[in-house]
């Protein structure tokens, strides 16, 4: 029999094993330990109280990592990883947590819950889609290695300005702000990110970016995450906008980086910027939301 307890009633180590072993064999390797699984609980906007674990005689046997926050005056939820250990699948653990963490969406009131699912997962897809997730778009994880001989930016007229000094709260005041894209792209979950939003010729916000340069132990510039980079959907010029601030994120390309984005939805007029430029897919997901009524 599956019992379900709150991760706040367990020890770290037992939410620790249920998340390797639930996790283990995967497209790609999510082992942590207990600071790596501790520093995503609080980076990401992750729940103690919401998210929950499973256990089969006294074991861990599968878990579920949840967040809810209010995204453009909506409780969103967020699920940040179902995982289930390879001994107690078939047992119907994946459909007790799924069903325990709707339960307790429906509880604190949350209106939308959202998912990534790797595309090639096609069990949990189904499984999410049984309990009424739909796919709402394709994510893609891009990459840009090296160093550039030539910049693939060619830099438009000053029809732009750029506002550096930047608080990440500030895009809530952005009507354009695009708040439901994948969780871990808000910039709720920036810690350490820098923004900027550009202006037009009057001063008025027609895009933001949000970006995060990640160092060596040694001190050397070695990756710049690009979270989310967006124009106003009115403007046409949408693409001009995008590349001016990824130009401003990374300069000539001539450093020797990797540049990264996470979770781009390839509906969004980005998308078709980054590969412009040059990014490969590494990684494709879908991203499923369901409306909790």
């Amino acid at each position: 029999m599956v019992e379900i307890r709150r991760l706040k009633e367990c020890t770290l180590e037992e939410a620790v094993q249920a998340w390797n072993t639930g996790f283990e064999g995967y497209y790609f390797n999510m082992t942590m330990n207990t600071d790596a699984f501790t520093s995503r609980l609080v980076n990401e906007g992750l729940s103690t109280e919401y998210s929950i674990v499973a256990f089969m005689e006294g074991v861990p046997a599968g878990l579920v990592m949840n967040g809810i926050r209010e995204v453009n005056g909506k409780k969103v939820a967020w699920n940040g990883g179902t995982g289930v250990a390879t001994t107690f699948r078939r047992h119907g653990v994946g459909k007790a947590l799924i069903e325990k963490s709707l339960e307790i969406y429906k509880e604190e009131g949350v209106e939308v819950a959202t998912l990534e699912a790797v595309q090639e997962n096609g069990k949990a897809i189904a499984l999410y889609e049984q309990y009424g997730y739909t796919i709402t778009d394709q994510l893609e994880y891009l990459e840009l290695k090296g160093s550039l001989s030539a910049s693939p930016i060619t830099q438009s007229p000053n029809l732009y300005t750029l506002q550096t000094h930047v608080y990440l709260h500030e895009f809530d005041s952005l009507s354009f702000y695009q708040g439901m894209n994948p969780w871990q792209t808000h910039w709720k979950n920036g810690k350490g990110s820098q923004a900027l939003i550009a202006l037009d010729e009057k001063r008025k916000p027609i895009g933001y970016a949000n970006y995060r340069k990640a160092f060596s132990p040694e001190g050397e510039h070695s990756h710049t995450i690009v979270y989310q980079c967006e124009a106003a959907p009115a403007r046409k010029d949408r693409d001009a906008i995008i590349t001016f601030m990824l130009g401003d994120i990374f300069g000539d390309f001539s450093e020797n980086i990797t540049r990264l984005v996470p979770n781009s939805p390839v509906s969004a007029k980005s998308y078709a910027v980054y590969k412009g430029l040059g990014f490969q897919t590494t990684t494709k997901q879908v991203f499923m939301m369901k409306d909790i009524s």
